[in-house]
């Protein structure tokens, strides 16, 4: 029988469940009790341990500061797949961020290639702008960026792209012609001297308002 404690409050425990019929016993006087036996060791439960800490990839944060020997090339990559789609829609100001991104992800011996784009499709939107003035000088540097990279590079005609910048009068440009080469020179020219590395810094901005310094 179950014993009554002195405050008169019935309770049941295991030990006093022990040779009781269960019928004797409703369901909502009686919690829940596991099936441990009394003499045995109960282990304690692995503590909860948090999942070490995710590694942020530095490309997610800020494009301009790519690194990851992996990441790069697929940065330049991406980067030159879409500026040439963009170039050939005449999305210039597309084109030239994305060949930004290539440029600042690219080894050294591609970087005038790429930067020579930026120029050459900035030249462009300048004139979409009426910036006879920033066209005229964004077409030069663009001239001394590619001409190294001549006749192809990266299946891009470079040969033709140059005849239009060294022909191209500011204000009376036709729509850029980015064509593609029927030979790949993957090979820079090592005869031509590369343009002055301080050039680096005249990158167009990112306002779309005015991507381009032309000073």
């Amino acid at each position: 029988m179950i014993r009554e404690p002195d405050d008169g409050h019935v309770g049941v425990c295991v030990d006093d469940l022990v040779g009781i019929d269960t019928s004797d016993v409703r369901d909502h006087d009686v919690g829940r009790i596991d099936a441990v036996g009394r003499d045995e060791v109960v282990h304690r439960k692995k503590p909860f341990e948090l999942a070490p800490e995710e590694e942020v990839d530095p490309t997610q944060q800020d494009r301009r500061h790519v690194t990851g020997s992996v990441t790069l090339p697929l940065v330049v990559e991406k980067g030159f797949a879409d500026g040439v789609e963009h170039a050939r829609a005449s999305r210039y100001f597309e084109a030239h961020e994305a060949f930004e991104d290539a440029w600042r992800a690219a080894d050294a011996d591609e970087r005038d290639f790429f930067q020579g784009l930026v120029h050459v499709v900035v030249a462009w939107y300048q004139q979409e702008r009426g910036n006879l003035v920033g066209c005229e000088r964004q077409l030069a540097k663009a001239e001394r960026r590619l001409a190294r990279y001549a006749p192809a590079y990266r299946g891009v005609d470079v040969a033709s792209l140059l005849a239009q910048v060294t022909a191209g009068r500011p204000g009376e440009l036709a729509p850029l012609d980015l064509a593609e080469a029927e030979e790949v020179e993957d090979a820079p020219q090592s005869g031509v001297e590369p343009p002055l590395a301080m050039e680096e810094e005249e990158q167009p901005q990112r306002n779309e308002d005015q991507p381009a310094r032309d000073a």
